[in-house]
């Protein structure tokens, strides 16, 4: 199947969460035999469930791995890493942390020279090895659900690292300007590295505004840019 085609699907579900098998062969422009192929091969791989003329998503965005969850609301993850691009410059350490989001601007830094990234993310340093960009991983105790390193481990080796620009994401962005984090390990992480870089950037996609969850990751005041997609 197509991998655009395959972006727009998961794309339409995560907004929607139930769509038909009707609906989806009139937006994509193909047939409905196309798409009921398209969800029997995208049910097995467990990104959806399929029912009776349609589909729904097989989990939330938390619960979604990151090797699929890195595929949804694509489009505004680019926006997002365009304009996360205009702090980059020549020589400079960066910190890409292991959302899904923020690594979509590892193609931006392969544009300049001398950038050095630092990430818990093993999907990041794969992405900055392609593009021959240096890298330091932070060891620790390997998640496989987000493909990053977490751990006590993990945070004593991050508090070695004073970066220039960190770039972060996080599950919610609520009306009070708390930003926030299911996961208590990457919350850590996250704090430890905001403490040693000269600036930290939070991006987010809109469907992750008015939303608090358990652990705090800091104000929105306390960073030096927010960042939300159109």
């Amino acid at each position: 199947m197509s991998q655009n085609r395959r972006n727009d699907i998961v794309d339409i579900l995560y907004e929607k969460g139930r769509v038909s098998v009707a609906e989806l062969a009139k937006v994509l422009f193909v047939s409905e035999m196309t798409i009921r192929r398209d969800l029997i091969e995208m049910e097995k791989e467990g990104l959806l469930k399929r029912y009776r003329g349609g589909a729904v998503l097989s989990s939330t965005d938390n619960e979604m791995p990151i090797s699929k969850r890195f595929y949804v609301e694509e489009k505004e993850k680019k926006f997002l890493a365009k304009m996360a691009g205009t702090y980059l410059s020549d020589n400079l350490t960066v910190y890409i942390d292991s959302s899904s989001t923020c690594q979509y601007i590892i193609p931006y830094i392969s544009r300049f020279k001398n950038i050095i990234i630092v990430t818990n993310s093993v999907n990041a340093l794969l992405m900055a090895s392609k593009l021959q960009i240096p890298c330091f991983l932070i060891g620790g105790k390997y998640y496989q659900h987000d493909m990053c390193l977490v751990g006590s481990i993990a945070e004593d080796y991050a508090r070695r690292f004073n970066v220039d620009v960190a770039f972060f994401s996080s599950l919610g962005l609520s009306k009070d300007g708390i930003i926030s984090d299911s996961d208590m390990e990457q919350t850590a992480i996250r704090k430890i590295i905001m403490e040693n870089s000269k600036k930290n950037i939070f991006l987010f996609e809109k469907n992750r505004l008015d939303k608090k969850f358990f652990y705090t990751v800091c104000h929105k005041n306390d960073v030096d840019e927010v960042i939300v997609s159109d």
